[in-house]
């Protein structure tokens, strides 16, 4: 009986699952202490953060601030392009907000021509309404009321 008690004791036991790794606990205080550059300020930063600041929260939103009003407050920069037709290059505002294909001369052109498109589009259509025969409407006829 010495075999069958230990195949039996092989079976009960249930195999201990292999332990992983530990890895290595972070210490809980890892940020560091800066002074901010404009305002002097005390800030916390992660080390092991790619950029470090040199600002504090407020300071960066004011810069930030400023920054867009400089840029909405001066003159609009002009913007150069290559014109798709003609192929010369033309200037415009960068105010605009859908910057244009096509150079003033090139862009009259083209507004013209895709107007005349259009209304011969609608012409043809109308002429299609008017040669085909109207056709009453299916449901009850007018005057009964039922």
């Amino acid at each position: 009986m010495g075999l069958i008690d230990k195949l039996k004791n092989m079976f009960r036991k249930a195999p201990e699952p292999e332990k992983a790794p530990e890895a290595p606990a972070k210490p809980e205080n890892t940020r560091q202490k800066k002074a901010c550059k404009a305002c002097g300020k005390m800030f916390s930063y992660d080390p092991s953060w790619e950029f470090i600041p040199n600002y504090c929260k407020d300071c960066k939103q004011k810069f930030m601030k400023e920054k867009e009003e400089k840029q909405r407050a001066g003159a609009p920069r002009k913007i150069k392009r290559k014109c798709k037709e003609c192929g010369n290059f033309f200037t415009f505002p960068n105010t605009l907000e859908h910057y244009p294909s096509y150079c003033p001369n090139c862009r009259k052109r083209h507004k013209e021509a895709q107007k005349a498109k259009y209304s011969r589009k609608k012409e043809t259509q109308q002429a299609a309404q008017k040669d085909s025969p109207k056709e009453p409407k299916k449901g009850s006829p007018k005057g009964s009321k039922g």
